[in-house]
């Protein structure tokens, strides 16, 4: 009976680093939403990195490598890159990402950066955790 608690044991705590590793791997993000008309800023190379403002009058900066979305009226996220689309006064083209929507169909323009001080904070409560859980199995468990 106690091995079979002990393997139950390890195999949540191997079950639990693995969860943790494959969340803190995303990392976190700020997610900015902004206006179509700042979004529109963001078609052309002219000025990179370009600052744009957020709807809550943040500045937000903007390189080859951020990540910018548009979210339709139904809630999915089109990645699009950033300096290589085009917005008409009906429509938003990203031919390199082969979308095609109507303006009236995107509710949301969003760009993200990642939080570091978020991210190195999830991830070293991963870690601790982590070493938490490996010193209570190795501690709980009885020798044989």
């Amino acid at each position: 009976m106690t091995t079979r608690t002990n393997n139950g044991i390890r195999l949540t705590a191997l079950a639990a680093i693995l969860a943790m590793f494959a969340l803190t791997a995303s990392g976190c993000f700020n997610t900015y939403r902004v206006t179509a008309d700042e979004y529109r800023k963001l078609q052309t190379a002219e000025e990179v990195p370009r600052t744009i403002k957020s709807k809550g009058g943040t500045d937000v900066l903007v390189e080859e490598t951020t990540n910018i979305y548009v979210r339709s009226e139904g809630g999915r996220r089109y990645p699009i890159t950033p300096f290589n689309f085009k917005m008409t006064r009906s429509q938003l083209v990203a031919s390199d990402r082969d979308t095609l929507l109507s303006l009236g169909e995107i509710a949301e323009f969003e760009v993200d950066h990642l939080s570091t001080p978020l991210t190195v904070g999830i991830i070293s409560a991963a870690v601790v955790l982590a070493g938490g859980l490996i010193a209570f199995t190795l501690l709980s468990a009885e020798e044989k």
